[in-house]
C-alpha cells in the first residue's frame, strides 16, 4: 500500500483529506500540524517509509509553495501533492516551479484524488528504481570474481575450504585475492591463521557511505601467503550492524580492487549473507554425506529462493568429508539434493586437518589435501589448469634391498643409500590423482604403438611366406604348360593372383621354368627396397 504523510493545520480539513486518501488506497502514516513538525519527522525517519507527501494549503507558518520546494530539493524521491481551494491556472504554474507532482483540488471528489495519487507514486517509483541501479552500477564487479561458500550446517566446512581455496589461488595465479569472513555471528577466519584481529568489517560501517580504498586497505589483514583477510566483528552480535546496504557497498570495492573475492557466509542466513549470494558469480553450499547435513543443502537452497536472493539450478554443491566406509555415497547424495554438484569432492582428512586448525598454520594440512583444493579450485576457475601449477614428477627410487640373512647397521643402511632425495615441492605432480593419470596415459600411447608395430611386422612375414607359395605354385604352372607344348609364360601368370603380377618375372630356358614374384610391402621405405621371391620347377616332356 502507497504511504503517505500529511501536513494540515485545520483538524476538520485534515479528516476530510485522511479519508479522501484513504478510499484511494493510501495509508497516512503521520500527519503534521505545523510546517516546523514535518520538516523535523522528516529528517527523523528520511523518506524510506514514505511515497507521498500531501501539503494543504492551511499549513503554516511555512507557506505552501515554500515548503514543496524544501521537501523537493531535500528528498526528491518523495512525490509532493498540493492540496488547493478551486485552483487556477497560475496555481498549477506554482506547483510545477516549486517541484510539486501534482495539485488535488477542494473540495475533494475520488477520481481527482486516485488519479493524482497514482501518478505520483509511478513517479516516485520509477525515480527509486533509477536511483537503486545507478548505486548498484557504482559497486558492481569492475572484473574481479567472486565466489561464494556457505554451509549447509555448522561444522560443515566453509571456513576451511573458502580458506585453503584462497591460500591456493593466491600461490598458484599471483593474482589479487581477498578472503571475507561474512560469517558474522562465529567468524573463526582469524583463528585458523593466527591473525591478530585489531580491525574488522564493522570498522568500515561508519563510512560505508564515503569508502574508498584508503579506508579498505585500514581495515584488510595481510596474510604471508599472498592473500589479503577482511575479518568478521568480535562479538556476535554485532554482525547485525552490516546491513544489505553495508554488504552491497562493502563486497562491491573489494570487487574492483581484487581479482578474486572469496566469501565465507556460514550457516545462519541475515542480510549481509543474504546479499552476498546475490551478487557472487559463483555460489557453492559445503554439506557433508548425512541426511542432516543434506537436509539442510535444501532448507538453504530453498531460503534462497523465497527472499529472491538466489535460484536453486545457480547453486552448487561441494561434497566435503567424504569417506569410502560412509552409508551415503557421493553419487546417492548428490541425487538426494537434486542440484548441481562439483566434480571434485574432498576426502576425510581428520589427521592433517586437525594439525593445522591445532597450530594454527594451513599449510600443516599437507600435501595431499593442498592437491584436492586445487582440483575444487579448476573448476571454480580460480586456480590454473593442472598442466600449469604441476610440477616435476618423483622419480622411483632404484635402491636394492639388502640380501636376507646380512646384517648391516643403521648407520651403514644410510650411508649405502647416499643422500637423501630432496623433497619435492607440494605443489609437484608425484603420487597425486592428475600425475598418475598423466603417467597411464603416455604408457597406453606406447604399448599401442608397440602392438602395432608387432603387427604390422607379423602381417609382413604373413605376405613375404604366402609370396612364396604363389611363386612355387606358377612355377610348377608354367613347367606343366611348357611340357605339353604350350606358353609357360602365359600359364605361370594365369595362376599368380592379381596382386603379385606386378613386377613378375617368368624366364623358361632348357627344362627348367623360373619365377620371380616381388612381396607386397605394407611401409615402403624407398621405390628400388622389395623383397624378390625366386622359384623354380623342372620340365618332365611327356612321352
Amino acid at each position: 500500500m502507497t504511504k503517505a504523510v500529511l501536513c494540515c493545520a485545520e483538524e476538520q480539513r485534515g479528516w476530510e483529506i485522511r479519508q479522501a486518501l484513504s478510499d484511494a488506497g493510501v495509508e497516512v502514516t503521520r500527519q503534521y500540524a505545523s510546517t516546523q513538525a514535518l520538516l523535523a519527522g522528516l529528517a527523523q525517519y528520511g523518506e524510506a517509509d514514505t511515497d507521498v507527501l500531501v501539503i494543504d494549503q492551511s499549513s503554516s507558518p511555512m507557506p505552501m509553495w515554500d515548503l514543496s520546494a524544501e521537501v523537493s530539493g531535500r528528498y526528491p524521491a518523495i512525490a509532493v501533492l498540493a492540496v488547493v481551494d478551486n485552483p487556477t491556472r497560475g496555481d498549477y504554474a506554482t506547483a510545477l516551479d516549486s517541484g510539486a507532482r501534482g495539485v488535488i483540488e477542494y473540495p475533494l471528489n475520488f477520481e481527482n484524488v486516485a488519479s493524482r495519487v497514482q501518478s505520483a507514486t509511478t513517479w516516485g517509483s520509477s525515480l527509486r528504481r533509477a536511483v537503486r541501479r545507478t548505486l548498484d552500477e557504482e559497486t558492481s564487479d569492475a572484473g574481479g570474481k567472486m565466489v561464494v561458500l556457505a554451509s549447509a550446517k555448522g561444522g560443515a566446512g566453509s571456513s576451511t575450504l573458502a580458506l585453503h581455496l584462497a591460500l591456493e589461488s593466491a600461490r598458484t595465479t599471483g593474482r589479487r585475492v581477498v578472503l571475507v569472513d561474512l560469517d558474522l555471528q562465529k567468524p573463526d577466519q582469524s583463528i585458523l591463521l593466527d591473525a591478530p584481529r585489531k580491525r574488522d568489517i564493522t570498522d568500515l560501517l561508519p563510512v560505508v557511505d564515503e569508502l574508498s580504498p584508503r579506508f579498505l586497505s585500514d581495515v584488510l589483514f595481510e596474510h604471508p601467503g599472498g592473500f589479503s583477510v577482511l575479518f568478521g566483528p568480535q562479538e556476535g552480535e554485532r554482525g547485525e550492524l552490516v546491513t544489505e546496504a553495508a554488504a552491497k557497498k562493502i563486497l562491491g570495492m573489494l570487487r574492483s580492487r581484487f581479482d578474486t573475492v572469496i566469501v565465507d557466509i556460514g550457516s545462519v542466513m541475515g542480510e549481509a549473507n543474504a546479499t552476498a549470494a546475490e551478487m557472487a558469480d559463483e555460489v557453492c553450499v559445503v554439506t557433508q554425506a548425512n541426511v542432516l547435513a543434506l537436509r539442510g543443502v535444501r532448507r538453504l537452497t530453498a531460503l534462497w529462493e523465497r527472499i529472491g536472493a538466489r535460484r536453486s539450478e545457480h547453486v552448487q554443491v561441494i561434497l566435503n568429508a567424504v569417506d569410502k566406509r560412509s552409508d551415503i555415497q557421493p553419487e546417492a547424495a548428490k541425487k538426494i539434493v537434486g542440484l548441481s554438484a562439483a566434480r571434485a569432492v574432498i576426502p576425510r582428512m581428520d589427521r592433517p586437518l586437525e594439525q593445522a586448525v591445532n597450530r594454527r598454520d594451513p599449510l600443516a594440512a599437507g600435501p595431499e589435501w593442498s592437491q584436492r583444493v586445487q582440483q575444487l579450485g579448476r573448476e571454480l576457475d580460480i586456480v590454473p589448469p593442472e598442466s600449469l601449477a604441476d610440477g616435476p614428477r618423483k622419480r622411483r627410487s632404484t635402491r636394492t634391498k639388502p640380501a636376507r640373512g646380512s646384517k648391516k647397521s643403521k648407520k651403514d643402511k644410510a650411508a649405502a643409500a647416499g643422500p637423501a632425495p630432496e623433497e619435492t615441492p607440494a605443489l609437484s605432480g608425484a603420487g597425486t590423482p592428475g600425475g598418475e593419470r598423466g603417467q597411464s596415459s603416455i604408457e597406453f600411447v606406447g604399448l599401442v604403438t608397440l602392438f602395432l608395430a608387432l603387427a604390422v611386422i607379423a602381417f609382413q612375414l604373413l605376405l613375404t611366406g604366402a609370396t612364396w607359395v604363389f611363386a612355387s605354385h606358377s612355377a610348377a604352372e608354367g613347367a606343366r604348360a611348357a611340357a605339353v607344348g604350350k606358353s609357360a609364360e602365359a600359364a605361370a601368370r594365369d595362376r599368380t593372383p592379381g596382386a603379385w603380377r606386378d613386377g613378375m618375372s617368368v624366364q623358361h630356358s632348357g627344362d627348367r621354368v623360373s619365377v620371380t614374384l616381388d612381396t607386397p610391402m605394407l611401409v615402403k621405405f624407398t621405390e628400388d627396397f622389395t623383397i624378390k621371391i625366386p622359384a623354380s620347377a623342372g620340365v618332365v616332356r611327356e612321352p
